[in-house]
């Protein structure tokens, strides 16, 4: 019954992105839905949100806090397909299900309020901004969001479109990798091109530092284990006729176990610093730290796998079997306390689905009430867990 009105806020929320910490519409959209329901909230940024939901029914024993995590963040993609409801605003699109995962945990707030008079303790929504750029989950934890009353279990979702929708997508262990940035600064010596043994050329390094950098992996790192560097970003020289006296050189580093992500940002200092000095010329290396890996606990998935069986039918459970090398700051979470990051389904059967972050990805709508149909679930069988 709640499914149509999370679509249509939904809908709302994908006319207005915004992208992370200028979430400002999209907090007030939230409070003001919120509020009308009857939920309280509490603003523990200047666009992050919480909001608790507590059971009328008093319980014999304490029952576990239970969470959930919806990121709210746009992306500064332009929109490349119409729709009724396509952005408004020229530039940024959700082109990552944020309005999605929104429109579910307003959906599951709505009938867990409208079933209050259930035994099911405490709920918190957690809405979050930034999880695309600077890391909104770290900030939201250290404002309070897992505490008073202290979360025993959280739980987030990510729409999914290489799953058509009505599926659930499970993984153990290992889900997401953990990011660093780099830059690499290249100084040479300027010089015409008609006399390049005059000058010390920053460009013909850098290229050598691209080259030698994708040897880390394939020699450096166990053919067991997954890691990836990748420079996608090279700007140097001022003219064709010019010997470049700079370059700049970005890219990111990626690996699931924490030594070895340490390892990788001291190879790719030493292969930098080394492979400049034999052309002639200096490096200089900086590291700006993204994510932790995300590892889900067992015992949650077990939970979440155990319920959507018996909610959609064991064909529409998906094991996910290998680990993405994307990120997500839900890492964070999940550090503090135990929970499960579950994948939803989002695609269509006999259509084209563009993957997360295409300017024209698009979202199968009928996901929407599975996922306010599992995280409803999963609040309301605590009782049933105790």
């Amino acid at each position: 019954e709640v499914t149509p009105w999370a679509i249509s806020l939904r809908r709302e929320l994908h006319k207005w992105p915004e992208t992370g910490n200028e979430e400002y519409r999209t907090v007030e959209k939230i409070q003001n839905e919120l509020h009308s329901i009857g939920i309280p909230t509490k603003q523990l940024l200047n666009t992050g949100l919480v909001a608790t939901i507590s059971s009328l029914e008093r319980q014999e024993e304490e029952l576990p806090v239970i969470a959930f995590r919806a990121d709210i963040d746009g992306l500064p993609i332009k929109e490349r397909i119409s729709l009724p409801f396509s952005s408004v605003r020229e530039g940024f699109m959700h082109a990552c299900g944020h309005d999605v995962h929104m429109a579910i945990l307003m959906g599951a707030a709505k009938v867990l309020h409208q079933m209050r008079d259930r035994p099911f303790g405490t709920v918190k929504l957690i809405f979050q901004p930034a999880e695309e750029t600077t890391g909104g989950a770290e900030r939201m934890i250290a404002a309070g969001c897992l505490g008073d009353p202290v979360v025993s279990y959280i739980y987030g979702l990510h729409v999914k479109p290489e799953l058509t929708a009505g599926m659930v997508g499970i993984k153990y262990g290992k889900v997401h990798a953990s990011s660093d940035q780099f830059q690499i600064r290249v100084i040479g010596k300027a010089s015409h091109g008609a006399i390049p043994d005059a000058g010390v050329d920053a460009l013909m390094s850098g290229a050598q530092i691209v080259n030698n950098l994708q040897s880390i992996v394939s020699r450096s790192v166990s053919p067991l284990e997954s890691a990836v560097i990748t420079v996608g970003t090279f700007h140097s020289g001022t003219a064709g006729n010019i010997l470049a006296d700079e370059a700049i050189l970005c890219g990111t580093i990626r690996a699931f176990e924490p030594t070895l992500r340490e390892q990788l940002k001291q190879k790719v200092k030493e292969v930098s610093e080394w492979t400049a000095r034999a052309m002639g010329s200096t490096a200089m290396v900086e590291f700006s730290p993204g994510y932790d890996e995300l590892m889900n606990w067992d015992e949650q998935v077990d939970l979440v796998k155990d319920l959507a069986t018996n909610l959609l039918g064991k064909e529409q459970v998906q094991m996910i079997e290998k680990p993405s090398m994307g990120v997500d700051d839900f890492a964070y979470y999940l550090k503090k306390t135990k929970g499960a990051y579950i994948f939803l389904g989002s695609g269509f059967l006999h259509r084209e689905n563009p993957p997360l972050h295409s300017d024209r990805f698009y979202v199968n709508e009928a996901c929407i009430r599975i996922g306010i149909y599992i995280f409803s679930s999963l609040a309301l069988g605590q009782k049933d867990k105790k």
